[in-house]
């Protein structure tokens, strides 16, 4: 979905505040509530309300256009729709942080690999959330909604991991949540 559990927020945000991004790259936006929140922790806060007054340079992927709304525009610098695989191949910027929160799950465990290779290699560091149990998903017919993998921590344990941890939600899951340190 264009959207990912609520009660996870604080934590990634805690997290996020840790490595004083002054770029990220925000994998698979969906609605744009992680763009919104980090404006709200490094540019509103310093009196910098205005987009022509902002610091923080927030670069987005969104794989499915029809998410595209007016929050893409007004709170991402560059906002590109096309599958992240793709994208990726032709960035030319690093990013301080990039984050892929609930988006490597709809990847099989091979093309996640691959993604996560090429993302490391542009970013200092890359916040990653999953969920620990993946459950059947589709929202308004898009098929990159499906869920192809499982990821446990042991599959980061081959990358350098600078935190990880789980997240309950609800009563039958939980997140996890992963900071690795790019090249």
């Amino acid at each position: 979905m264009p959207t990912s559990y609520y009660g996870q927020i604080s934590s990634i945000l805690n997290i996020i505040l840790q490595t004083r991004p002054k770029t990220i790259l925000d994998i698979g936006i969906g609605f744009g509530k992680y763009g919104v929140l980090c404006r709200e922790l490094f540019d509103i806060p310093y009196e910098r309300y205005s987009k022509e007054t902002w610091k923080l340079k927030i670069d987005g992927i969104e794989g499915y256009s029809n998410y595209n709304n007016p929050i893409h525009e007004y709170v991402y610098d560059n906002v590109y729709y096309d599958k992240a695989e793709e994208v990726l191949n032709t960035i030319n910027t690093t990013y301080d942080l990039a984050l892929m929160i609930d988006i490597l799950e709809h990847f099989d465990k091979s093309e996640g690999e691959q993604i996560l290779e090429k993302v490391l290699s542009i970013c200092k560091n890359l916040l990653i959330s999953v969920p620990a149990i993946p459950c059947p998903q589709s929202y308004l017919d898009n098929d990159l909604e499906e869920h192809k993998s499982k990821w446990v921590e042991a599959d980061f344990l081959k990358y350098n991991v600078l935190k990880s941890g789980f997240l309950p939600m609800g009563k039958n899951n939980a997140n996890i949540v992963v900071l690795l340190e790019g090249k």
